[in-house]
């Protein structure tokens, strides 16, 4: 009885306690609140501060757009010197249709040999070309597996008997418990190459994977000696950069088979536009002989790199032209100037305005060939160009 009644005693003590410093922590609590309440009202209610408030804001803001201004105006890049073809970029922003068709069409039939005649969007446009070459690079998933190992062999017992998927694994990236994160790489479709009767077509597909979008997104760079696929002063995006040095050789090797005196058009949709870039710089570099005759046309393509990749990218693919929905959100991507990294446009500019009230359509191709098939789009100020 004793014990239960000093067990009381100790019970009622530690509850007296525990609301004694519940009290005390909300009374603290209430104090802070009531001292931030005052604070805050009183800085409201003081015009100086509310002032002074505002006008570091627009000072921030006219700050923010003039420093954007002296970058841009301080880019020298040359300006084409052949004029813009409403002709081939009709059948360019076509061909940007036929490599995302050609990228899902292989996805989804493992007998798809690559060729862009049958596709949903081909038409007479391509019936003089030629399919001289297939892009193909690989695409890498991540995917955790639970798979029951032989204890003795270290397989897995359901993979024995399919080669396929063994050939498919190239690695783990970790194991814990029966569970194991599997990573495959396997080659996919990222664009084409047509020959005609008087110049050449290579084009890359856009974006299409959730992986893909957060690379435009990003907005850290690289410079050459990180890239060791690629040549390039200045810096660049770094996903665009890793995604190109797998697609390199494949598009020199295309390249080589294709007459170098005839012109070559590269072109891209969305992601295909920074890869199509490099594409260009890639070829004006490893096959000088196509130098003269490169032409590069973009849509919907986002910043590549900073202004002194830009300045020496405009002399050795000066004829460029980029295409953009002037209501579309991927073009302003990255942003000019994050922290101390800088992007700047590359090309001649071309714009349109096609506002259906949502992300996804400004960005689509559909929105872009119909603008480029009723030629709507029109030169756009660029006092970043100086002629040769």
């Amino acid at each position: 009885m004793a014990e239960w009644s000093r067990r009381r005693v100790l019970l009622a003590g530690l509850a007296i306690t525990g609301a004694a410093s519940g009290v005390s922590e909300f009374l603290r609590r209430r104090s802070f609140h009531d001292e931030q309440a005052d604070l805050t009202d009183q800085l409201l209610n003081s015009p100086d501060v509310v002032n002074r408030a505002v006008t570091n804001a627009i000072e921030g803001d006219k700050e923010a757009t003039a420093e954007v201004e002296r970058i841009l105006a301080g880019l020298n890049l040359q300006a084409p010197n052949l004029p813009y073809d409403r002709s081939i970029s009709k059948t360019l922003i076509q061909a940007s249709r036929l490599a995302t068709e050609q990228y899902l069409t292989g996805k989804f039939n493992l007998s798809f040999d690559g060729s862009i005649r049958g596709l949903p969007t081909y038409s007479d446009r391509f019936s003089g070309y030629t399919q001289v070459a297939s892009i193909k690079g690989p695409e890498t998933v991540n995917a955790e597996q639970r798979i029951d190992l032989d204890q003795r062999s270290g397989r897995d017992p359901l993979l024995a008997g399919s080669h396929r998927l063994s050939r498919l694994i190239t690695g783990f990236a970790g194991r814990t418990g029966p569970a194991m994160v599997i990573r495959w790489s396997f080659p996919v479709y990222w664009g084409f190459v047509l020959s005609g009767p008087s110049h050449h077509l290579l084009v890359l597909r856009g974006t299409q994977r959730g992986y893909e979008w957060f690379q435009t997104l990003r907005a850290n760079q690289v410079v050459a000696r990180e890239v060791p696929e690629l040549e390039f002063a200045g810096s660049i995006h770094d996903g665009f950069a890793s995604i190109y040095a797998r697609l390199s050789r494949p598009v020199i090797d295309a390249a080589r088979h294709l007459d170098p005196t005839k012109p070559l058009f590269v072109s891209g949709h969305s992601l295909g536009s920074p890869l199509a870039s490099l594409a260009a710089l890639d070829i004006a570099q490893k096959i000088p002989s196509f130098r003269d005759n490169l032409r590069l046309y973009t849509y919907a393509g986002p910043r590549l790199g900073n202004p002194a990749f830009a300045e020496a990218f405009s002399r050795l693919v000066p004829n460029s032209y980029r295409i953009v929905n002037q209501a579309d959100l991927v073009p302003t991507l990255p942003p000019t100037r994050t922290r101390d990294i800088i992007y700047v446009h590359l090309g001649e500019p071309w714009g349109f305005t096609s506002a259906s009230g949502d992300i996804g359509p400004n960005h689509f191709i559909s929105a872009y060939r119909l603008a480029v098939d009723q030629e709507r789009e029109q030169p756009l100020a660029s006092p970043t160009l100086v002629p040769q």
